[in-house]
């Protein structure tokens, strides 16, 4: 059983709506239901998505209750055994579901499937590409989340059966499923570029408070570090520790955990805590190390693919 829903939750992005719903209705993969929850928007999305003609389309409008409660009601009213996630404003490759379900056909195992990323700002800029590895999966959820949203999907019956999303996180709230289940979860990460996501100063990673995140991740941080005597093993915790003060807590915090297990990079890194808030944001939002990475990377290909689907 490979049914599919596309799921996606939209609240007051009409703007980039169109494009983002066109790149679903051309997937090469065709049979699925794409199943658009209107998460009480203000704005004209109903209009938008009405302009659509296509049967697969399931449209279904809600009282305003935040992005983890609609996606769990989109999951309680979805048909697919496997369920596709993609934001409102991000955009998929015409191959995205095709590489996804045949990956599933031969690799029944894997229950949570992503890809790799490319990033990029309006109008169709590409900022950088992103890579990231499946190998090291579940030690990389105690810092970050490398599953792109966007580009996932998962298994309907082992996430509803564990109580889908956290509708007490506004934002991170995929992180925190990931986190939460990741000892019962097995991930895959296709090589290859099935998602544009769009970074935006307005979004929700930008704007919310990361409260919740922090709490989650400081917690498993100190409860490992207490049941643990290696010294390697408190070394890697704390690194955590400092990391976590970072990029979510109070970043004058961090240095409490420098001394603990030193190095130059988290020195350097420290350096930025003493820049004013506005320079010190700015800095994080960058990705420099994903420019960095990037910048030798022929982008001829995703460029034109992206204009495309921006067209």
């Amino acid at each position: 059983m490979n049914k599919v829903t596309v799921l996606m939750s939209v609240y007051n992005d009409s703007k980039y709506l169109k494009n983002s719903i066109r790149s679903i209705l051309n997937q090469t993969y065709g049979d699925f239901e794409f199943l658009i929850i209107d998460d009480g928007s203000e704005d004209n999305t109903e209009e938008v998505v009405s302009s659509f003609s296509d049967s697969r389309i399931n449209f279904k409008k809600i009282k305003h209750s935040g992005l983890a409660s609609a996606l769990n009601y989109g999951i309680a009213n979805s048909s697919g055994d496997w369920i596709a996630r993609i934001d409102a404003d991000d955009l998929n490759t015409s191959e995205r579901l095709r590489i996804q379900m045949n990956f599933i056909k031969s690799n029944p195992q894997y229950n949570v499937i992503s890809s790799w990323s490319v990033y990029f700002q309006s109008p169709h800029k590409i900022l950088f590409l992103l890579k990231t590895n499946d190998a090291d999966m579940k030690k990389s959820l105690n810092l970050h989340n490398p599953v792109n949203h966007s580009s996932v999907i998962f298994n309907k019956k082992i996430i509803s059966g564990n109580g889908g999303y956290n509708e007490s996180f506004n934002c991170y709230e995929d992180f925190e499923l990931w986190f939460r289940l990741k000892d019962k979860l097995n991930f895959k990460i296709i090589p290859e570029y099935l998602v544009f996501t769009r970074l935006r100063r307005d979004s929700l990673t930008q704007t919310e408070k990361k409260d919740n995140l922090y709490k989650m991740l400081t917690q498993n941080a100190f409860m490992n570090l207490d049941k643990s005597q290696d010294k390697d093993v408190r070394n890697y915790w704390y690194n955590i520790l400092f990391w976590t003060e970072f990029f979510y807590g109070n970043r004058a915090d961090a240095g409490k955990y420098l001394s603990k297990n030193f190095s130059m990079k988290k020195a350097a890194a420290f350096l930025n805590t003493f820049l004013p808030d506005k320079a010190f944001k700015k800095i994080i939002d960058l990705r420099l190390r994903y420019r960095l990475e990037s910048k030798f990377i022929n982008k001829d290909k995703l460029e034109k693919e992206l204009k495309t689907l921006l067209a």
